[in-house]
């Protein structure tokens, strides 16, 4: 009976695992489909979100599978226990199971780092965007007025608002 505390160390690290793993791939997930509904502001459009969210996913994907081989070393440890003959068949589901939430994690910082190439994407799109003048709207100072209207021959300068990286 002196694998009953390992076996209950085993089981709580690897569901300790799951959760973590699944809450922020799910939070992942969660917070991508909110932008691309418009339920939080933001300029991503939503074609522009679906590598991140298909990397938030496969994340979840990968924890759920991880679940499915640790029932398998669950199920083989649990024998072992009840028949008293140690074997190590549960080696190899123990290994995938490790293999899966690695991938998970792996899957997770593809997804941000996926959502923050997409916000740099934005970001130099609003740099070439056209300015003010090429769409038909007037300039604005760098206070934010509409300058008036002047006399021929007065000159002043009128600052556009760009952003440069």
């Amino acid at each position: 009976m002196r694998q009953v505390p390992a076996y209950q160390a085993l089981s709580g690290v690897f569901t300790l695992g799951f959760k973590f793993l699944a809450w922020i791939n799910g939070l992942g997930v969660l917070v991508v489909l909110l932008c691309s509904l418009g339920l939080v502001q933001s300029d991503f459009s939503p074609a522009v979100l679906r590598l991140p969210l298909t990397a938030f996913t496969a994340g979840l994907a990968f924890c759920g599978l991880a679940l499915l081989w640790f029932y398998l070393v669950h199920a083989s440890l649990f024998t072992q226990l009840i028949t008293g003959h140690a074997r190590r068949s549960h080696w190899v589901p123990l290994f995938c199971a490790l293999v899966a939430y690695t991938l998970s994690l792996m899957a997770f910082v593809m997804g941000c780092w996926l959502t923050l190439g997409v916000s740099n994407l934005m970001s130099h799109d609003t740099d070439l965007a056209p300015s003010s003048d090429e769409r038909g709207m007037t300039p604005q100072d760098q206070s934010g007025r509409t300058p008036e209207l002047y006399a021929p021959g007065q000159l002043d300068a009128v600052f556009l608002k760009r952003h440069v990286m």
